[in-house]
């Protein structure tokens, strides 16, 4: 009788055991949580952004504890960003298009450049259209 409760106080506490890494492992992965729609919706400069996912379908804000969370694609693609997703880092990738980029150039240069202080030069911001437009290539050092 004795190695009997032995025996069951060891599994009771390998169950519990069991229990609170099984708990503790599910809330590594994954966790349920309530979320409030509220119809929001974003604005910029006062004009309303229409927020889309990747396939064109409207998608919408919601609210988690007092705070707002936004689409990043549907909101950045509105601003006119490009997005990646980076799986190997799980990294949410935001680029400036290239035609919209700061370029400069120099009056008797070759190239084109994103850094304005980049080998040391004199440097005028133009539309990159015009530093294409010119025949300039893109800078190795900072143009990527």
């Amino acid at each position: 009788m004795k190695n009997f409760k032995g025996f069951f106080a060891g599994m009771v506490t390998m169950l519990l055991v069991c229990a609170m890494v099984g708990s503790a492992s599910a809330a590594v992965g994954k966790v349920t949580k309530e979320l409030e729609y509220r119809d929001i919706s974003v604005s910029l400069d006062g004009k309303k952004l229409d927020l889309k996912d990747a396939k064109g379908n409207a998608v919408e804000p919601f609210m988690f504890e007092g705070t707002n969370y936004l689409p990043v694609r549907a909101l950045a693609e509105s601003l006119g960003l490009n997005v990646a997703w980076d799986g190997k880092t799980a990294t949410v990738v935001l680029t400036t298009p290239e035609e919209a980029q700061a370029t400069y150039i120099t009056r008797t240069g070759s190239k084109y450049h994103y850094d304005p202080t980049c080998n040391g030069g004199t440097y005028w911001e133009v539309p990159f259209s015009t530093a294409v437009g010119m025949g300039l290539e893109p800078c190795d050092k900072c143009v990527k």
